[in-house]
């Protein structure tokens, strides 16, 4: 039976062997919904539009046409990385109604309600006092969270130099080097976890570090000279930075993931201004609908699939999911560019995915093993 006291609604159930009405809960769960809607946290009133794990998929899939879409544009590399994330910036914004984001703003008494639990109905008895203390605290000025702020400034600005590094890395060399050393990113989390997120490595990290090393060794052999080399070291970079870009949104555990990608595009367009104005207008007719094509669909729309994805899917399966990338981007470019890598650049990329793939897995196969033991022991 539903019952509606004081603006608060409950469900109760005659059955009880002391008589008395039994209360499923619904209390607690309506009073967490309002603080959601309160707060802006849209997770436990709203749900998701896709599959996390589609969601993931769909968004490396996106992803891996980079490559050929970035070769088939006659423009310069830095003007074509500007324009990409304006248009990348513009979807973000309108798909999450939200402008590219400098700080993170604190209610200080929603958190403390949240705390607390104010889903109680005590907190609820008189609807016009509520309503007046909800716009007294709309009223009021929200504090700066700088330590989210700061998660915020440099997830932007990693994924900024990323993107800022990735597309003239593969203007550069070839496709295959580029996608393949900017996924090295894993060694640098491994390296950095440590101390900037808190993550302690262990035997199977330093395996994986050895691994990658190798690969990359490899995966450079045959281009020790010109621009081929020069692109190397720049995919190289991108992989540094994309190493940073996925520590930092790990702090953010209070934001959103879409607001580091969005301002990384406002940051990354700004920079490239001054590029895009030397380089003018592409002169190419096929550039165009092919810039439209990446700043929508390569950058824009995996940022949304990437924040519906990153909330729900833990960190190393998502590792395996968007693998699809790397291992697609050269496919692409192979068949439709026919630029084809090099035995050794194959075998080196083959050698660091192998790497990766091996890590994740046996890193869950440790906390399942951790999990089990710890099982045990309580039983």
């Amino acid at each position: 039976m539903d019952q509606t006291e004081n603006g608060c609604k409950t469900i109760t159930r005659a059955a009880g062997s002391d008589g008395k009405p039994e209360t499923a809960g619904a209390t607690e769960s309506v009073g967490k919904a309002k603080n959601a809607a309160a707060s802006g946290n849209s997770s436990l009133t709203e749900k998701p539009p896709l599959n996390p794990i589609a969601a993931l998929a769909l968004c490396a899939l996106l992803w891996s046409f980079g490559g050929l879409v970035i070769k088939l544009i006659k423009w310069d590399a830095l003007a074509i990385a500007g324009v990409r994330s304006l248009l990348g910036m513009i979807t973000v914004t309108i798909a999450f109604r939200r402008p590219p984001k400098l700080v993170v703003r604190r209610d200080e008494n929603s958190l403390q309600g949240q705390k607390t639990g104010n889903g109680d109905c005590r907190q609820d008895q008189n609807a016009g006092e509520n309503e007046k203390s909800v716009q007294a605290q709309k009223a009021r000025p929200k504090k700066i969270d700088w330590r989210a702020t700061t998660n915020l400034l440099l997830g932007g600005f990693f994924y900024a130099a990323t993107m800022l590094l990735f597309v003239p890395a593969t203007k550069m060399t070839t496709a295959a080097n580029a996608i393949l050393l900017q996924y090295t990113n894993p060694i640098y989390i491994i390296i950095f976890g440590p101390l900037l997120a808190g993550e302690k490595s262990d035997w199977i990290d330093i395996a994986a570090v050895a691994g990658i090393l190798a690969g990359m060794v490899l995966l450079l052999w045959g281009d020790l000279g010109g621009g081929q080399m020069a692109g190397n070291i720049l995919a190289l970079l991108s992989g540094v930075t994309y190493g940073g870009t996925t520590i930092f949104l790990r702090r953010a555990k209070n934001t959103r993931p879409s607001d580091s990608l969005n301002l990384s595009c406002l940051l990354s367009f700004l920079f490239a201004i001054p590029f895009i104005v030397k380089a003018g207008l592409p002169q190419s007719a096929m550039s165009y609908p092919a810039l439209l094509c990446l700043g929508v669909f390569q950058i824009g729309m995996p940022a949304v699939l990437l924040s519906i994805g990153i909330e729900k899917v833990p960190a190393l399966s998502s590792v395996i999911i968007t693998m699809i990338e790397p291992m697609m981007n050269p496919v692409w470019v192979a068949l439709f560019a026919g630029e084809v890598p090099s035995a050794s650049s194959v075998f080196g990329g083959l050698v660091i995915l192998a790497c990766i793939v091996a890590h994740v897995a046996l890193k869950r196969a440790a906390a399942v093993r951790k999990m089990r033991s710890v099982n045990l022991a309580r039983d």
